[in-house]
């Protein structure tokens, strides 16, 4: 028996566990570990303890993903952990290899101010390796709590085999390893039929559409490929969307802000996207700006269109209360459409309108950009828009509520 150890030992030495990302799971404190190894192993586990002398041992599942000639055995494992908590932890097998030690911190539950790194259509390897690099060096100093991706990821996670997928992951492990990093599709994640997507990443409910929360926001990701496709199972989607939106009371004292995300925008401006500026975007209005409206939904975050614009509070294409250009909402009495897909993707940013601006406009941001923003408490949440290279944001909006705005449907 020994000696077989020792052999098993032996095949495994090179094969360090790789692309080791977490996520957050359908309740707070539920964290989800995913990682890569080129060969199968006898155990999926993670061990994790609050100090290296407190381990503690939990166990999941791996499946083979193949694409054309490169092959992984990916490996996921859940564990249920104290919300805001800092741990030490390492991903692997319990016979043959563990990886280095990562630090995780797991995002807070109810009544904590929480901090929330966004993008959508980042491709490290080519125009988004300047955004990333910034990222890297400030993330920590940000305390950010998690990110969130909102489709188009790698440009694209499939190509070259997936070769390219794999640079991504790796290059993301050092924030995904130690932060949830939570996706949702864009148009490029369906070149391969969403193959790629589906076998790297696992979100609560499913990869499509789900929810989350932290500290005071309940988050919503929804799958807005389907919606411009109309596909067979939008009545399903849309279903879930309104059951998660039609929240009971004790939700919206846990969790007040109420930001839903996906990929494609509900309301821009953009020449090289006409398409999805246009028909596109009506098309998504028709078919839940209503529920949004209903059920008082703060923000809504996208990107597809590479550059940054954020809208007043707008409902229907008008302006409900103040506009402008001004960045202080109080009670809005609408929801604040933000496009974000300007980190750098895999070309240059879009050129930014300037004629017939219509007066839901209220910023816009054409070069390399990102998002942060923060949930301080139930009254006030705050985003930043930085611009890269620059120290400095573009763009900076306040919204503040009072009670009346959490009356009961």
């Amino acid at each position: 028996m020994i000696l077989l150890l020792l052999l098993i030992a032996r095949i495994f030495a090179n094969d360090i566990p790789e692309q080791v990302h977490v996520a957050v799971g359908a309740y707070p404190g539920l964290i989800q570990f995913t990682w890569s190894t080129r060969l199968s192993t006898p155990t999926s586990a993670v061990r994790i303890g609050l100090n290296p002398s407190y381990l503690k041992y939990y166990y999941g599942t791996s499946n083979t993903f193949t694409n054309g000639t490169n092959s992984w055995v990916i490996h996921t494992a859940n564990a249920t952990l104290y919300p805001g908590a800092t741990y030490m932890y390492q991903v692997g097998c319990i016979l043959t290899n563990f990886s280095q030690v990562f630090k995780l911190t797991v995002p807070p539950s109810t009544g904590s101010s929480s901090t929330y790194l966004i993008y959508a259509d980042l491709d490290i390897g080519l125009d988004g390796n300047l955004s990333w690099t910034e990222i890297g060096n400030r993330w920590p100093q940000l305390n950010i709590d998690a990110v969130i991706h909102m489709g188009d990821i790698a440009y694209d996670l499939s190509t070259d085999y997936g070769t390219w997928g794999d640079a991504f992951m790796n290059s993301i492990q050092p924030v995904a390893s130690s932060v949830p990093y939570m996706v949702c599709v864009g148009n490029h994640e369906g070149d391969d039929n969403y193959v790629n997507y589906l076998a790297r990443f696992a979100m609560p409910n499913n990869q499509f559409y789900y929810t989350w929360a932290s500290g005071y926001v309940r988050f919503l990701a929804i799958d807005t490929e389907t919606i411009v496709q109309q596909a067979s199972d939008l009545t399903e989607m849309i279903g879930y969307i309104q059951n998660v939106l039609n929240r009971t009371q004790a939700d919206k004292e846990a969790y007040p802000w109420l930001v839903v995300y996906g990929h494609r925008p509900f309301y821009c401006l953009s020449t090289q996207k006409k398409k999805s500026c246009g028909s596109e975007s009506r098309l998504l209005q028709s078919t839940l700006e209503s529920l949004f409206y209903t059920y008082n939904v703060d923000l809504y975050v996208n990107g597809h269109v590479h550059n940054y614009e954020r809208t007043t509070p707008v409902y229907q294409e008008k302006v409900m209360g103040s506009g402008g250009s001004g960045n202080v909402y109080i009670d809005p009495l609408a929801t604040i459409y933000v496009t974000t897909g300007g980190i750098g993707a895999d070309g240059n940013n879009y050129d930014i309108d300037t004629q017939g601006v219509p007066s839901w406009l209220a910023a816009q941001d054409g070069n390399l950009s990102y998002s942060v923003f923060t949930a301080f408490n139930a009254t006030h949440l705050f985003w930043q828009q930085w611009e890269t290279g620059k120290n400095k944001t573009s763009d900076e909006f306040w919204i503040i509520k009072g009670s009346s705005a959490f009356a009961e449907q």
